[in-house]
């Protein structure tokens, strides 16, 4: 290869051609002459420098103007398509800085001498000019805190003329920074509007109006359950005042501050709020009209304080959950006299078998027959035995592991055998035969262990055959020898034959059971240690969060159950040997007891489960939100007041916003231009959907959840009908109204034949359990003190009844503790019969029958709210509602009830003024506003503007949910004026 000379071109020859290249194309890269005398460098210094002040001046015009029509949403105009929709404020804004630095620049000139320079853009006549316009021109923020902004300017064409020929051109690309906030307020607002929109999960406005809410529910949710007369827990009223507050909320969070007539407005709609719930709850006149008469409110501060008073717990708070009526529930199935008999029979049930032993200790089989003499032939041949138990002997047998002998004894047995041979010799046949003895000693035990069908576990009894060793009498298990050889030994023939079975080898390995004789007081001495037990089971509680219980995410009855099995081996107190078999007997009834409770709770966690899944489906059905979304707002409600912050130093000093929104204080009323000229025409700024999930009429939700009764028609718990019943009586005390006292009348009805199935099964009950004949005035007397339905009707279903009939008839039968005790809780179970319930209709045609008339005077009580006297004369408070949280038809141990919020909002106009406006104008401002306008923009020059998009409204959605959790009282909590889901005027079109 290095001999190789093919392709190769001499050095020199390269050196020439690349010479001659340089000098042919040299001419065309050199532009107009550049002349080096000093006025034209001074004319281009001069213009350069007048071109930067152009520039800062158009920066700053464009951005005042840019903000206060700021594009948001792009034209669908040839101008408009220029914008690109991801940041449509900024292109506009690039834009018009373009523009009005080219309008700039033509008042850009110097003379010096004959030397002219002058300064020029191209011009934009087409979208394509305004698209390379746009492209040359750069903005973002700077400054100390980025107040400030940043723009370039790229290819300014500085043109030098002598004589009007060009004699030289620069092109320079000016940056300037000027203290125009225009981009900081269009990021302040856009952060705004996300955060005025962001879910729950994130920080913004769904999260400050749960902040906001919670406090406002589990203040009315507990006023009502202590017997306020609340009706609506969380009104629409009370969403609008959470909502405006969570509006001003979040305005100091990003703004530093929040618009003052906005925190004006809602210290005054608080105080019209609180007037309003005072007037609708008020249970009496003289509390409403203290306040009515006040002429002055206080102010309140735009985030209310948080503190609660002691006795009002909130969502945060921990709840108590016992075992409670479980215990009673798990009792009934253990100590049922049957129940209870085939426990404590298998703690005195041994389980037996026959252990044995054989040895040969001498004789044999028969040798072979002797032949009858010479030629005989062997035909056939045949042993036969027998055997005999000849004498009694000693012996012993090993019982398996655990197992232990009863009984034992032992046998010599004979067996005698004969074998007889057949021979034949020409055709005559002959019998020989040969015998023997064999001598065998077989042992027998009777051994046994423990039935394994006890729940006490299989501990040794140290007196299990000692008769004076048991606390009760009796026998102990000294009786259980004697039965096992009763059972195994005689039923198979006796010793003797057993033996000779034995030898035989035709007796059989068969298990049995004995059970020894309990003593006479075993049974009520083991209930009343269960009654001990249960009582001591039913106090074994947990603690839970309110709020994670009302979402499902913590599971009480788990927890119970935990909690149980925890305490599980003091509660159970087995002994690590039993000192007799009374006390095995108890061990096994606690166990079983211990058993039932941990099955009841297990069926209880897992019907939980179920009822989540019920929650989830409704919440799904009625609204947009779910428990997943309950779930984060129980940590939304812990969203903190924001503080106020420094305010920002940009390049020229402090700058400090304000907030104008119109209207500063969104309501739910319809307003219209007369009053904020901002807006079109007749518009809501603010619409609200409240769905309240359960509420009443009472055959709906909750007992959806919880379960429905079985039978031909939907039906509602005696306590929530008869709940309705007395409340209706209560109201027509005071108000007379005929469509109420008809269907009070049919509930009437439906309630008192209720009433009149518990009694008779509560009569039933008195006489299987006591002895008492029909006629016995027990029950009767018993009932007494209760001769209206209603008050009947609660009597039974809350248990004050069936208690009062187990202490007379305790009395009257002189019944033991135990029987007493016994008798109460078949009572109780009697009257928990879900069959004996009315039907749902009679009870909601009732309850809204009701809740109209509630309606029809709080409609008064407002118009009279200037009055000196506000009565209140319906009675709602009585009328249950919320989804009890329990097992079904047993007692509950909370009630729940959750709100779902969507709140949607429109300002006709938001602002935002900074306190810098451009250098030009010391002391001017700059202000970014928002009120749904076209943004116009000449951008051709040709005197007609072109649509670049529009400064849209700025409009909000929030979502939100709460859930209250109340103590296991009849009342509950929840919406009692029947109205589930409550709209207000406008939904779902915020802004029309």
């Amino acid at each position: 290869m290095a001999d190789d000379t093919r392709g190769r071109v001499p050095f020199a020859l390269l050196g020439v051609l690349l010479l001659v290249s340089s000098l042919a194309l040299a001419p065309t890269f050199v532009g107009a002459p550049v002349p080096t005398d000093t006025a034209v460098e001074r004319a281009l210094d001069r213009a350069t420098a007048e071109t930067q002040s152009a520039v800062r001046s158009g920066v700053a015009t464009a951005g005042r103007r840019a903000a206060a029509n700021p594009v948001v949403t792009p034209a669908d105009t040839p101008a408009g398509r220029v914008l690109n929709e991801s940041e449509p404020f900024r292109d506009a804004l690039r834009i018009r800085v373009y523009l009005r630095v080219s309008e700039r620049l033509e008042g850009v000139s110097y003379r010096s001498g004959d030397v002219t320079v002058a300064a020029s853009l191209p011009p934009v006549s087409n979208a394509s000019d305004l698209r390379a316009a746009k492209r040359r021109v750069s903005v973002s923020r700077a400054g100390a805190n980025e107040t400030a902004m940043r723009a370039t300017v790229t290819d300014v064409l500085l043109t030098v003329r002598r004589h009007g020929r060009v004699v030289a051109e620069r092109r320079v690309s000016p940056t300037v920074v000027v203290p125009t906030p225009a981009l900081m307020l269009h990021d302040q607002v856009s952060t705004y509007q996300t955060r005025v929109n962001a879910s729950i999960a994130h920080p913004g406005l769904s999260q400050r109006l749960t902040a906001r809410l919670y406090p406002i529910a589990y203040a009315r949710g507990y006023a009502q359950y202590g017997g306020a007369g609340i009706e609506n827990v969380v009104a629409n009223r009370h969403v609008s005042l959470a909502a405006n507050g969570a509006l001003l909320g979040v305005q100091r969070s990003i703004f530093g501050r929040s618009d003052p007539d906005g925190r004006r407005a809602l210290t005054e709609a608080t105080a019209m709020t609180g007037i309003e719930d005072l007037v609708r709850g008020s249970n009496g006149s003289a509390v409403a009209s203290e306040v009515l008469n006040r002429a002055e409110y206080r102010p309140v501060s735009e985030t209310p304080v948080r503190q609660r008073s002691p006795g009002r717990p909130g969502a945060g708070d921990s709840m108590t959950v016992g075992v409670n009526g479980t215990a009673d529930a798990a009792f009934r199935t253990v100590a049922a006299p049957a129940a209870l008999n085939e426990t404590l029979a298998d703690a005195y049930t041994v389980e037996v078998v026959l252990e044995t032993d054989r040895e040969r200790v001498s004789g044999g089989r028969p040798p072979k027959p002797p032949s009858p003499g010479a030629n005989w032939t062997l035909v056939s041949q045949r042993t036969t035995a027998s055997v005999a138990a000849v004498e009694p002997t000693d012996g012993s047998v090993a019982a398996p592991d655990g197992w232990h002998a009863l009984d034992s004894f032992g046998r010599v047995v004979e067996r005698r055998y004969r074998r007889t041979a057949v021979w034949e010799n020409a055709g005559t046949s002959r019998r020989t035969a040969a015998t023997s003895t064999a001598r065998y000693r077989v042992t027998v035990a009777v051994i046994g262990r423990h039935h394994g069908r006890s729940p006490a576990p299989n501990r040794s009894i140290a007196t299990a055959h000692d008769a004076s060793a048991s606390p009760l009498g009796g026998a102990n298990l000294a009786d259980v020898a004697g039965k096992a050889e009763t059972r195994l030994v005689g039923a198979a023939g006796g010793r003797d034959r057993i033996a000779e079975r034995v030898v035989s080898g035709d007796l059989e390995r068969t298990n049995a059971t004995v059970t020894a004789d309990r003593p006479p007081g075993l049974d009520a001495w083991v209930y009343r240690d269960l009654m001990d037990l249960r009582e001591r089971v039913r106090n074994v509680s947990a603690s839970a969060e309110r709020g994670r219980v009302g979402t499902f995410e913590t599971n009480p009855p788990k927890r119970l159950r935990d909690r149980l099995r925890a305490r599980r081996a003091g509660l159970a107190d087995v002994p690590a040997t039993y000192d007799s078999a009374a006390q095995k007997a108890r061990v096994a009834a606690r166990i079983a007891y211990l058993n039932a409770v941990d099955a009841e709770l297990a069926r209880q966690a897992a019907g939980r489960a179920e009822s989540e899944r019920k929650v989830r489906s409704r919440l799904a059905a009625e609204t947009e939100g779910s428990l997943r979304e309950l779930r984060r707002g129980l940590t939304a409600r812990e969203t903190r007041v924001p503080r106020s912050r420094p305010v920002p130093v940009g390049p020229a000093g402090p700058v400090r916003t304000r907030v104008d929104a119109r209207t500063p204080y969104l309501p739910l009323a319809e307003l219209d231009e007369r009053r904020y000229r901002a807006l079109n025409g007749s518009e809501h700024p603010l619409v609200a959907r409240n769905v309240n999930v359960f509420t009443v009429p009472y055959g709906d939700a909750a007992e959806t959840v919880i379960g429905s009764v079985p039978g031909p028609s939907r039906r509602v718990r005696l306590s929530s009908a008869a709940r309705t019943l007395a409340a209706a009586n209560a109201t027509l005390q005071n108000e007379s109204n005929a469509t109420l006292a008809a269907k009070r009348d049919r509930l009437r009805t439906q309630v008192r034949r209720s009433n009149v199935e518990l009694v008779t099964a509560m009569r039933r009950t008195v006489e299987t359990e006591t002895g008492a004949t029909s006629d016995s005035a027990i029950v009767v007397d018993a009932l007494a003190p209760w001769d209206s339905p209603a008050g009947r009707a609660l009597a039974l279903t809350n248990g004050s009844a069936p208690d009062r009939v187990a202490r007379l008839a305790g009395q009257r039968r002189n019944l033991t503790r135990a029987e007493r005790d016994w008798l109460r809780l078949q009572l109780r179970a009697a009257v928990a019969a879900p069959e004996a319930v009315p039907t749902a209709g009679a009870t909601n045609r009732t309850g809204s029958a009701l809740r109209d008339v509630a309606r029809e005077q709080a409609t008064r009580a407002l118009a009279d709210a200037g009055r000196s006297k506000v009565e209140r004369r319906v009675d709602v408070d009585g009328l249950p509602a919320g989804l009890p949280l329990g097992p079904p038809w047993t007692a509950r141990f909370a009630t729940v009830n959750v709100w779902w919020v969507t709140v949607r909002g429109e300002y006709a106009r938001f602002a935002v003024t900074a306190s810098h406006g451009p250098p030009t104008e010391p002391g001017a401002q700059t202000t970014y506003a928002r009120d749904g306008s076209a943004v116009t923009l000449d951008v051709d020059g040709d005197g007609a503007p072109e649509t670049l998009g529009t400064a849209d409204r700025l409009s909000f959605r929030a979502d939100t949910g709460v859930v209250v959790v109340v103590p296991p009282k009849p009342r509950g909590v929840g919406d009692k004026d029947g109205t589930a889901v409550e709209e207000s005027g406008g939904w779902p079109n915020a802004g029309d």
